[in-house]
């Protein structure tokens, strides 16, 4: 083997060692990546799963008799994103101008559990399954109502949207398949009660 081989063949010796180091260092850090990522889900879904929970914390204060008072707000208002406590704020409008306007009528939102596919409310309150996004995540409820000998149970929704200061959650949605259950969500319900008092079509 001449020189010249020779340094070729250590060049390419070189050369293919370097391209290996590079390779194990790339396989590194997508390991690295991928263990941050499962971590940070993790991490999201145990957030987002205490969320749920402590609105079933709160839920005995806020059911039934319509828009929550005074007090249980307060405790929901941590929970909401500021979109979902708008929304809340503006029902309350519509139900204050309606008690002005047509104070023989009934105004929307004085009565039955708005948070909940039941009008009277559930007498139990669990989050359950947890659904993960990059921005938003959802929770499901699991209601039960029990009175005397009468029980039924099914399952409600919370959604939730990443903010700046973490979950939180945005909406209700109702999955109560019964005659007479609310349907939609929350918001919704909302949006169609504001869409009327204006004279508009309600979102669909």
């Amino acid at each position: 083997m001449t020189r010249a081989q020779m340094l070729m063949a250590l060049a390419l010796t070189a050369a293919g060692a370097g391209g290996a180091r590079a390779q194990e260092e790339y396989g590194s850090t997508r390991d690295a990546e991928a263990r941050a990522a499962r971590a940070a889900a993790a991490e999201d879904g145990v957030a987002v799963a205490a969320m749920g929970a402590t609105f079933c914390d709160v839920y005995p204060d806020i059911r039934g008799g319509g828009l929550p008072g005074p007090e249980p707000r307060m405790r929901l208002e941590p929970l909401l994103t500021l979109a979902f406590d708008g929304a809340l704020d503006a029902a309350g409008h519509l139900r204050d101008r309606a008690i002005r306007h047509a104070p023989g009528d009934k105004p929307p939102f004085v009565d039955g559990d708005l948070f909940s596919s039941l009008f009277e409310g559930a007498t139990d309150c669990q989050a359950g399954a947890v659904t993960l996004g990059r921005h938003t995540a959802g929770v499901v409820l699991h209601y039960r109502y029990a009175q005397g000998t009468t029980q039924t149970g099914w399952t409600d929704r919370l959604t939730l949207l990443r903010t700046d200061d973490g979950w939180r959650i945005d909406d209700v949605v109702y999955g109560g398949t019964w005659d007479f259950a609310s349907r939609g969500s929350l918001r919704s319900a909302i949006e169609a009660a504001a869409a009327e008092d204006a004279g508009l079509t309600p979102p669909d």
